[in-house]
């Protein structure tokens, strides 16, 4: 195998295990958010999905459409906290792909190749 067939294919290596990583990530990213009153506790996952929902003493005090849309508001909020924490992992991966992108490639005669 040339030297430039390693290199690509130690650099589909390198690519590979980012994307698993940031697959992997992605997978642990929660938030959780409590209402001001603490009525209401949400957690979500790293899609936004309802994973958890916890009641608070206060929310006996609510009549149901306001507890109902206390729920979806704080839910709302968790999956707002979820996505910025997702697009932060985006983009940091992002970076490090595109640096991979532009790493050199070597040749076997010792030339090096470099990505536009």
């Amino acid at each position: 195998m040339t030297s430039l067939a390693q290199s690509v294919i130690a650099r589909a290596i390198k690519q590979r295990d980012l994307m698993q990583a940031m697959t992997e990530q992605s997978k642990t990213i929660t938030a959780r958010v409590t209402s001001r009153d603490r009525a209401v506790s949400a957690e979500v996952d790293g899609l936004g999905s309802l994973t958890g929902l916890w009641l608070g003493p206060p929310a006996s005090r609510l009549d149901p459409d306001a507890l109902a849309t206390l729920i979806v508001e704080t839910a709302h909020a968790a999956a707002r906290v979820a996505a910025e924490r997702y697009n932060f992992l985006l983009k940091e991966f992002t970076a490090r792909m595109e640096e991979l992108q532009k790493s050199p490639l070597a040749r076997s005669d010792g030339t090096v190749i470099e990505p536009r």
